[in-house]
């Protein structure tokens, strides 16, 4: 499985990447996911909405093996929850759209894209969301807005996110004090894989926990200030970096730079923090190098994307396995040998 068509050959904007609108649906006389005992009860579901989308496929989560689920995953296309009690995901061609069934709502439309602001992914969502409303009743109060399986969904349902590269502001030792200021104003920053992930290659997600009480637009609209700031700040804390250790950071970047073009085995966290440089370098203009697609590479370099060509071998040298094909892989992908 290969990474999402949307990610590849995209702007390679210096600090934010891709951005993503999520909206929680519930549907009137159906059992919420965490209490049903029959999948089933969700067919009709399924079946109206791929009547409504015949271009896109339906993925069953029960004919998935591990790895497959784990895939999803690190493609941003389901979360871990749906890996385990998930029906169907409903996904575009290109799997920048995609409609979750059983989640931890009965419907979760998702909508993600690099170069698009996040009003034009909202406005795709809404027309799914308005077009699965005209078949089913949502469960929806006057006074609180969408009902959701958890509170903190309750009101307009939506979640909107945005990938950043943040490299500086994480060297600078400021991301925790930054996340507590977040965390006040009804925002949040995360690691990539959202709720209880850590930071890989100095990413992370901006999002709002705040969706009762302003619109759809007014989240949006906050939410972009807030990025626009944290994007201020880190280029600011990039250029000092550079003009007050501009020997320190060049060093970093070639070493990094090096490595991954000539190292026999990499973990994870190493290559990400190596192309993390490299994206640094690359933004900075100290390396040129032609079609570097830091967010493609990232993704690729995840746990499951480098074990589907590692079946036959036995778990207890996985991790090694693992290590040296992620080490080949990046070695080939920067002209190393």
């Amino acid at each position: 499985m290969k990474t999402s068509p949307w990610l590849k050959n995209s702007p390679n904007a210096p600090i934010e990447m891709s951005s993503r609108i999520r909206l929680a649906r519930n549907i009137e006389g159906l059992t919420y996911p965490h209490l049903i005992k029959d999948k089933s009860e969700y067919d009709e579901v399924l079946k109206t909405i791929r009547n409504k989308y015949t271009d896109f496929e339906v993925i069953k989560m029960d004919d998935l093996s591990e790895i497959e689920k784990q895939l999803m995953i690190e493609k941003f296309l389901i979360s871990p929850l749906f890996k385990r009690r998930g029906h169907s995901l409903i996904v575009s061609e290109d799997e920048s759209t995609s409609i979750m069934v059983g989640e931890e709502d009965h419907i979760r439309i998702q909508v993600m894209n690099v170069g698009h602001s996040l009003e034009e992914l909202y406005e795709i969502a809404s027309d799914i969301d308005d077009t699965i409303e005209k078949d089913f009743d949502y469960q929806f109060d006057r006074q609180y807005g969408f009902k959701t399986a958890c509170p903190t969904n309750v009101g307009t349902g939506l979640r909107a996110s945005v990938m950043l590269h943040l490299p500086a502001l994480t060297r600078n030792n400021r991301i925790r004090r930054l996340r507590d200021v977040l965390t006040r104003m009804g925002y949040t920053l995360r690691g990539i894989y959202g709720e209880g992930s850590n930071p890989v290659g100095d990413v992370y997600q901006l999002s709002n926990q705040v969706t009762l009480g302003l619109s759809e637009l007014e989240i949006i609209h906050h939410l972009d200030e807030i990025k626009e700031q944290i994007i201020y700040e880190e280029t600011r804390m990039r250029e000092w970096f550079y003009h007050n250790r501009a020997l320190t950071v060049r060093d970093a970047i070639f070493r990094s730079y090096g490595l991954l073009r000539y190292a026999e085995q990499m973990s994870l966290e190493e290559a990400a923090m190596h192309l993390s440089h490299i994206k640094y370098g690359v933004d900075m203009d100290v390396l040129e190098l032609e079609n570097f697609e830091f967010q493609a590479l990232l993704k690729q370099i995840q746990h499951a994307f480098i074990r589907q060509g590692l079946e036959d071998v036995e778990p207890v040298h996985l991790e090694a396995a693992e290590n040296k094909a992620r080490a080949t892989f990046l070695k080939r992908t920067l002209g190393g040998k």
